[in-house]
């Protein structure tokens, strides 16, 4: 009876992890997938174009809208979700663009974290405090990414303490905070707006 108990238990357990990473049948796996693939092809387009910003010293003022699409995609569609939106289209936008993959992958890797943390969350896009939460679960994400880009800096790429305070640290810091906290419940409401616009299909 107890060993039942556990099995019991334990397969709960599976169903809400597969349910939590959107991968509980072939069909969530499949929307999880092709979310994915939708939130790559917007972080590689809106990486392409220049970034606005302003320089104060060694502080880089500005917004960094395609870093709010990989929380954005965590937020919408899980953690899963949201690690392979960070880490592909870092990816692909430095293969595409620079002809590379530094530090064996390690940075792409870095911008997936964001994406897994804000994704294990769940949150109600048309409610304020949820979206006030997504807001602070995507600065804690990223967070997390700065954290993982410096150690790789520093041990990895083996940069200088200064190098990776002044030239990594800061203008990720003063770009990427704003950018998450500010863009990453906006994008997440006009995704709630258009979806609430789009009739149910009709049963037959």
């Amino acid at each position: 009876m107890a060993q039942e108990a556990e099995v019991h238990v334990e397969q709960k357990e599976k169903r809400s992890v597969s349910q939590l990473l959107q991968v509980q049948d072939r069909n969530t796996l499949f929307w999880t997938l092709i979310s994915v693939a939708a939130g790559v092809a917007f972080f590689v387009v809106l990486s392409i174009p220049p970034e606005p910003y302003v320089m104060v010293d060694l502080f880089k003022l500005g917004l960094w809208p395609a870093l709010a699409v990989i929380s954005t995609a965590g937020a919408i569609r899980g953690p899963l979700a949201g690690l392979l939106t960070g880490y592909l289209g870092a990816l692909l936008y430095g293969l595409l663009f620079f002809g590379t993959v530094v530090t064996v992958s390690l940075n792409p890797l870095a911008f997936g974290v964001m994406g897994f943390v804000v994704g294990l969350v769940r949150y109600d896009f048309g409610n304020g405090r949820s979206l006030a939460k997504l807001s602070l679960m995507s600065v804690i994400g990223f967070v997390f990414t700065m954290l993982v880009t410096i150690v790789v800096g520093l041990t990895v790429e083996v940069y200088a303490d200064l190098v990776a305070l002044g030239f990594v640290l800061l203008p990720l810091l003063t770009v990427g905070v704003p950018t998450v906290f500010l863009l990453t419940p906006l994008f997440s409401w006009v995704w709630q707006s258009l979806v609430s616009r789009i009739p149910p299909a009709r049963r037959v």
